[in-house]
């Protein structure tokens, strides 16, 4: 895919905001239309070019494939606000397109937890979870220029949380509340490593 991640968000900021559109107009099949058509359309752009897909674009395929479950489908309880979410989350997405020492892990994930962080205080808590999801998505699918010592052991403590038990259904509150600890834990963990 040639376009680059800001060029994306853009696209998706504007998808967006017709879908909250339809929403207020109480067109609530629009809305998921609007949603739905968007991650569509990306998923077969990635699928076309699914050999070759670095950084940003492993994650935006993953948010785009709605017949697997990802943790953070745990957050809607309804397929629209599912859509919903994946469609938010592309917007939390940083560009990490590759990775040469443990400090840029640490920075992202610092990064990550600056905007969660606040999200989290202010009463957004499926925000933060979000934000610190797609870190660790981004950080994953970071290319490594070279092998460096604590990578292994970072990419472990980070896959482990998002490859975890996916739920089946909607998060009550407090799950809510234990997936942003959860996902932050792991930031915490893997913050501390050092080479």
């Amino acid at each position: 895919m040639t376009i680059g991640l800001a060029a994306l968000q853009t696209v998706v900021g504007e998808t967006i905001a017709r879908a909250e559109a339809f929403q207020r107009n109480a067109r609530f099949d629009a809305a998921e239309a609007t949603y739905d058509t968007l991650l569509l359309v990306l998923g077969a752009l990635l699928l076309a070019e699914s050999e070759s897909l670095r950084g940003w674009q492993r994650p935006v395929a993953l948010l785009s494939d709605t017949r697997r479950r990802l943790v953070i489908d745990g957050l809607a309880s309804t397929r629209l606000a599912m859509l919903q979410r994946r469609t938010a989350t592309l917007l939390d997405l940083p560009d990490i397109p590759t990775l040469s020492s443990l400090a840029d892990i640490h920075g992202a994930l610092s990064a990550a937890i600056n905007v969660g962080a606040p999200r989290y205080n202010a009463g957004d808590i499926r925000g933060c979870c979000t934000v610190y999801w797609a870190a660790a998505q981004a950080l994953l699918a970071a290319t490594a220029n070279r092998g460096f010592s604590g990578y292994a052991r970072a990419m472990a403590l980070l896959r482990a949380v998002l490859e975890g038990d996916v739920p089946r259904a909607a998060l009550d509150e407090q799950g809510v509340d234990d997936l942003a600890w959860t996902l932050r834990r792991a930031l915490d963990e893997t913050l501390r490593l050092s080479a």
